[in-house]
């Protein structure tokens, strides 16, 4: 082998030793090994501190369990809690974006950013401020460090709460099956006691169905019963959630020393939850606890009108139930708006409605089915507290459905509004009690002449 044959065989040699390490070596830029990390991967986390605007929780993990143990002592909500403390153990790093103290304010991690510190023990495991969010990252900041780092895995909603976020708000839990006995004693508006029967072959606490409950006592006449109303409550009550707490509250404050309502559910086993429903604390919050608890609880109206029902409120609610076949004629008389709707004899669809009042409409047939279609099955939601707040004196409008079966027709005063502007007063002919209906309903037949005219 000559001279140039051993140098040229010696060069592809080195060339392909050269091609072979290029392969082999990771890209510019690549990172070879683990990405930095401004703490240790985080285990056996047994305690977070939390602390927001200025007030810090305490949360520990006792087995399977998570309590919160300061400013109070109590349960914590075990969801929330469980992914809080999962996230911690998860955490990852993505680099740092900042290490400017300048920059802090504009990655909210400045010090009125959420403090979260995750320790085991007595031993701080984690310090971090926990700041803005975007494109699937969350910047943190080490307490008392500068720079900014992007952290994966971690979401800020897990760890932005109050104390009160962190507690758990159930009220009332049980098996909504385990429930056979409803009673309910109200001030001033009577009791009523109900009962589900079992199955003939079904075990213990299985009952029927929802609107299987019997009335065995009640200080008020119920014919026809609203079968849905103890459904209802028992729905509710297995489940129920406060929207806050209310640790100060005092009794005489409170109105649970003397509550407005009462509300047992017997369960199997011989177990019983028994709710008191006290003062209102304002247009949306009442007062709630259980009667073998000391815990109050704040819960928001529309959380609660579900279950604070009194004996009148399991009467049926249909105001008026009439097909659109039975109507032929739809009116509403007041002050401003004041319509008749007509159905022509012989004629079939929504061409043979016209409006006779005001003289000259020609009417838009496409809202003839809204109009008419909202007398069938038309119900009410409840009956009015206190009949001289329904300002049935001076009604703001009378709804007169006429019908072509003998007796079938309707006739509603629409009285004032409730105090929360969702609902108003109807009376119906014939009934001394109002009902409270939605406004939206009444809105299906409430409507301007100008929404009645057919547009050119």
């Amino acid at each position: 082998m000559n001279r140039n044959t051993m140098i040229a065989g010696g060069i592809f040699v080195a060339l392909g030793v050269a091609a072979f390490a290029v392969l082999r070596s990771p890209e510019k830029g690549t990172r070879i090994g683990e990405l930095p990390r401004p703490v240790p991967k985080l285990t056996d986390v047994d305690t977070l501190e939390v602390t927001k605007g200025g007030a810090t929780t305490v949360v520990k993990k006792d087995g399977t369990t998570f309590k919160v143990v300061s400013p109070v002592k109590y349960l914590a909500d075990q969801e929330g809690a469980k992914q809080a403390f999962e996230q911690m153990e998860k955490l990852e790093f993505d680099g740092i974006v900042s290490d400017q103290k300048a920059k802090h304010a504009e990655f909210e991690v400045d010090d009125k950013a959420p403090r979260v510190v995750a320790k085991k023990g007595d031993k701080v495991l984690a310090d971090l401020r926990v700041g803005k969010v975007g494109n699937g990252v969350t910047m943190v900041r080490l307490e008392g460090k500068d720079e900014v780092w992007k952290a994966t895995g971690y979401q800020k909603f897990v760890f932005d709460k109050d104390t009160s976020l962190w507690r758990d708000k159930s009220i009332s839990t049980f098996a909504e099956g385990d429930a056979q006995k409803i009673e309910i004693v109200s001030k001033g508006a009577g009791k009523i006691v109900l009962h589900k029967p079992a199955k003939p072959d079904a075990g213990q606490g299985q009952g029927q169905g929802d609107d299987d409950w019997r009335v065995v006592e009640s200080s008020l006449k119920l014919d026809p019963m609203d079968k849905m109303v103890a459904g209802g409550i028992v729905s509710t009550l297995a489940a129920w959630k406060a929207n806050d707490f209310a640790d100060d509250a005092k009794p005489a404050d409170s109105g649970l020393d003397d509550p407005q309502n009462r509300i047992t559910v017997s369960l199997t086993n011989n177990r019983t939850v028994q709710v008191l429903i006290g003062k209102r604390k304002n247009d949306e919050d009442y007062f709630v606890k259980l009667a073998d608890n000391p815990q109050v609880f704040l819960v928001k109206k529309f959380n609660l009108e579900r279950v604070n029902k009194r004996p009148m409120d399991f009467r049926e609610k249909t105001i008026c139930n009439l097909t659109e076949g039975e109507i032929t004629e739809v009116s509403v008389a007041r002050d401003k708006d004041a319509y008749t709707l007509v159905k022509q004899a012989g004629k079939t669809g929504d061409d043979a409605w016209k409006v006779t009042k005001p003289a000259g409409v020609a009417l838009d047939t496409t809202k003839v089915n809204a109009i008419v279609g909202a007398f069938h099955d038309w119900k009410g939601t409840g009956f009015a507290e206190d009949p001289k707040a329904t300002g049935m004196g001076k009604p703001s409008a009378t709804i007169v459905a006429r019908s072509n079966v003998k007796g079938a027709g309707c006739v509603l005063k629409v009285g004032g509004e409730t105090s929360d502007k969702q609902n108003k007063y109807v009376e119906r002919a014939g009934m001394s009690d109002a009902f409270v209906v939605p406004n939206w309903s009444l809105d299906r037949v409430l409507v301007k002449v100008d929404d009645l005219k057919k547009k050119s």
